[in-house]
């Protein structure tokens, strides 16, 4: 009873905090739930519309920048957790120095479905040439792409 009384205190705050962080935003009161339930210690919570009913919330979860986007029910559809380069895969470095040699690589993120399924995405850069690269944990390219900034990005720059 103690513990569901602290965790129920938990969410409230949780929502209580996000809720003054949003700008206009409305995110449906099941997927703050959703969060607060999967991520009860999470602070510095900011949520955006990721698209059109996935709602995605940005946090520090033990000192760690996270990502973990909901649909409206609150059911969690993905979570991102930001790396360092030396915890990839051994086969995604392997990928990485064979066929993009020279790229510089940021951003680097270990992304994690609702199915339990992980992949790894990052940002490559080689002069003008600026991509977003994921592979699987096998170390298969999944895509490659022309790197898109978003306003915020533009904005720190």
């Amino acid at each position: 009873m103690k513990k569901l009384l602290m965790l129920s205190v938990c969410m409230a705050f949780v929502i209580c905090v996000s809720s003054m962080n949003q700008k206009e935003v409305q995110i449906p009161a099941a997927a703050k739930t959703g969060f607060a339930a999967k991520f009860p210690t999470a602070q510095k919570v900011k949520w955006s519309i990721e698209k059109p009913g996935e709602f995605e919330a940005e946090f520090k979860l033990n000192k760690v920048e996270t990502s973990a986007v909901f649909d409206a029910k609150g059911n969690l559809i993905e979570t991102e957790t930001e790396i360092k380069e030396s915890e990839l895969p051994q086969a995604v470095k392997a990928t990485i120095a064979k066929d993009f040699a020279g790229y510089k690589i940021d951003e680097i993120e270990k992304a994690t479905n609702a199915k339990g399924a992980t992949t790894y995405e990052m940002e490559a850069t080689k002069g003008k040439d600026e991509l977003e690269i994921s592979f699987d944990a096998s170390g298969k390219l999944l895509a490659k792409n022309p790197l898109k900034e978003d306003n915020e990005d533009r904005e720190k720059k």
